[in-house]
């Protein structure tokens, strides 16, 4: 007997969007996105390696096939070359000569006006000194010469501006993308947890007695425990998005990395990472402290973290950075030379039972040398 095979169910079509073409191409769903894209590659004459695929705004993995993208039969994706980078705001692909370009047309322009601001006052100043008409005249010719020099070289600039094309606006998201790197709306933190048992602690789950802590505190911890949930923050293991849990079951056999990516900016990060004890190493490079006024503990009791990078961290409205590295026995160094500490008014036990950190290996302002009170020597 002849068993026939519902093909509409096993084929697909992808539609490419390249600089102003559509070109569509049938695939079979269980085919790797990789070849799918050669074949576009090499109807455009372009190598694929020099070429960006993206679905939703977001980089397709060409090791993927169909069915792991997408379950519908039809899917849009916008192809972009390497080099390119685009305008998260408005789309328009940025191209850097034509922008160096336009820079300098601008320029010429402001300086334009500057010439055509100074021959108006002049004509003023003879006008109110009752100079000869005539001059008066010859001085307005001049000026709309000015203005059409000017012209041509706004007209330069909206010829340049319409070279830059454009991304469809379905595929803009806030992610701006450069080479093959996808870069964050800057609120995100990185994370890579050790693989020891089956249960990781992602984050505290601030399930604490509340104790010990002044009203302040106690108001400053409790807008920390309700701005981490799943309304605020994505979780991503190996680019995957998980569900919102302070817990995760491992199934990976080494470490794992996991990306927060943060929908708002906290005004607190009060016990955030406490007593993650597979924690071993944080990049914090892109997250955002711009609001965070509390920070205390918010390392603590992580027994085998090594590395956190804070170079970019802004704790200019820190008040509390209360115990923050507290037991961080594995730590050996900490560069803290972002750190403002104008208005922390408490850091007490911040480096307590650090007993891998020494002086010599922080990193500090000249003016910060009070962070460094509870460490020996």
């Amino acid at each position: 007997m002849i068993k026939l095979i519902n093909y509409k169910k096993i084929m697909a079509e992808i539609l490419f969007q390249y600089e102003g073409q559509n070109i569509t191409i049938q695939c079979n769903k269980n085919q790797k996105m990789f070849d799918t894209c050669n074949i576009l590659a090499n109807k455009i004459k372009i190598n694929i390696e020099s070429l960006i695929f993206l679905y939703e705004g977001n980089q397709i993995n060409l090791d993927k096939i169909y069915n792991e993208i997408t379950k519908e039969n039809k899917i849009n994706i916008f192809v972009k070359k390497k080099e390119d980078e685009y305008c998260p705001k408005c789309g328009r692909i940025l191209n850097d000569k034509i922008i160096d370009e336009i820079l300098s047309l601008n320029k010429n322009v402001n300086s334009i006006l500057d010439r055509l601001k100074s021959q108006i006052d002049n004509i003023i100043n003879d006008i109110n000194n009752m100079k000869d008409i005539i001059y008066i005249n010859s001085q307005l010719k001049n000026i709309d010469e000015i203005i059409n020099g000017m012209n041509d070289d706004i007209k330069k600039i909206n010829s340049q501006l319409n070279q830059i094309k454009y991304i469809p606006n379905n595929n803009i998201n806030e992610n701006k993308i450069k080479g093959d790197k996808i870069k964050s709306n800057n609120n995100e933190i990185i994370c890579i947890y050790k693989k020891q048992d089956d249960e990781i602690n992602l984050l505290h789950d601030y399930n604490l007695d509340m104790f010990l802590w002044d009203d302040e505190s106690k108001k400053s911890y409790l807008e920390g425990k309700n701005n981490i949930n799943a309304d605020s923050i994505d979780i991503y293991i190996d680019d995957k998005k998980i569900e919102f849990n302070n817990i995760y079951i491992s199934e990976e056999k080494c470490d794992i990395k996991v990306k927060f990516i943060f929908k708002k900016l906290l005004t607190s990060t009060c016990y955030m990472f406490r007593g993650c004890s597979s924690l071993k190493s944080i990049d914090l490079s892109s997250f955002n402290t711009n609001n965070i006024n509390n920070m205390s503990c918010m390392f603590c009791y992580c027994s085998i973290l090594e590395s956190i990078d804070l170079s970019s961290f802004n704790t200019t409205n820190v008040k509390d950075m209360r115990g923050m590295f507290n037991g961080c026995s594995s730590l050996k160094s900490l560069d803290l030379s972002s750190f403002d500490i104008t208005n922390v008014q408490y850091m007490g036990n911040m480096f307590y039972k650090c007993s891998s950190l020494k002086k010599e290996n922080i990193k500090i302002k000249n003016d910060a040398f009070k962070l460094l009170n509870e460490l020996k020597d």
